[in-house]
């Protein structure tokens, strides 16, 4: 076996035994992040795009904002350390964590993505064709079976949530992106899930995660991933859109006690029916009232877009 040491380096280096790091040795990080513009708000933190001096990168960098209760700070710890033990080409890899020195306020540090999100075509009423939903489905189901087998239920899946990203030297190379773990629940760690709020978009919440307290697993993700598949195919339709101007709460009721529209509703008469058909077995399968009505997992998820991608 070779070393790649040339016997006479070897020799030059003989008994050099460097610097050895003791157990219990802290290493401090002089990360500087220069902030550019913001990129988004949320209810517990804002977003920047920030450049990273020391790596010479930009980066995401998540604040949390300083006047939040104190179960949000533990949220934004808590997704922290989440989102950092990630090792996942369909999740965001947080790099770095810290609080500033100047206004006391905790962040952490996300790969910076160039791209849109799936939002962008809810938003300006462009429907996608059932291939496209496919190939960005495929890639979201990927990410959500890797953290449901963690037990790590999402909690707020919707359009604005799934980025696809955009290679500035390989135009055809396109990754899908699960964002923000700000209200996702680790249903191994029962604080996790004890503020007594309902967590999540109330457009695209699950039946049971509408009552505070009330237990939720993995499929309340494949609720609101189902809820995601209506508006993209529809170009921005919802079954429940014309209760948006109200209060949320009936949103919420809606979700438990009405029946939506089927999505072929809102297709054009050119859709072949057996396509239709297909499209709205889809989502009721997804949308179920009940979570054993679902489908069982992220991966019957799959295999049954992969049916639907046959038609094209």
């Amino acid at each position: 076996m070779t070393t790649g040491i040339t016997p006479a380096s070897q020799s030059q280096y003989e008994g050099y035994q460097g610097t050895e790091l003791p157990p219990g040795t802290v290493v401090s990080c002089g990360s500087q992040f220069e902030i550019v513009q913001r990129l988004g708000e949320g209810g517990m933190s804002k977003v920047y795009k920030a450049f990273d001096r020391l790596m010479n990168r930009y980066v995401a960098l998540k604040v949390m904002k300083n006047d939040v209760p104190d179960w949000a700070h533990r949220h934004f710890r808590r997704e922290a350390r989440m989102c950092a033990s990630f090792m996942h080409n369909n999740l965001v890899h947080v790099m770095q964590v810290g609080t500033t020195e100047e206004f006391d306020l905790l962040w952490f540090a996300m790969e910076y993505l160039r791209g849109k999100d799936v939002g962008w075509f809810v938003d300006s009423g462009t429907s996608m064709s059932i291939p496209v939903i496919c190939e960005i489905f495929s890639q979201v189901l990927d990410a959500l079976r890797y953290v449901h087998l963690r037990r790590i239920v999402h909690c707020d899946i919707k359009p604005s949530n799934i980025f696809v990203t955009r290679d500035s030297h390989d135009p055809l190379l396109r990754v899908v992106k699960l964002l923000d773990f700000g209200v996702a629940r680790d249903l191994s760690d029962l604080s996790s899930h004890s503020t007594g709020h309902v967590m999540g978009d109330p457009r695209y919440i699950a039946p049971e995660q509408t009552i505070p307290g009330n237990y939720i697993d993995h499929r309340a993700d494949i609720y609101a991933l189902g809820m995601t598949f209506f508006e993209l195919v529809t170009g921005g339709r919802h079954p429940f859109e014309d209760l948006f101007e109200g209060h949320p709460r009936k949103l919420l009721v809606a979700h438990r006690e009405r029946d939506p529209l089927p999505v072929s509703h809102f297709l054009s008469d050119s859709v072949p029916a057996a396509k239709a058909r297909a499209i709205d077995a889809f989502f009721e399968k997804s949308c179920g009232k009940q979570a054993h009505q679902r489908f069982a997992d992220a991966a019957q998820m799959k295999e049954a877009l992969g049916e639907l991608a046959k038609f094209g």
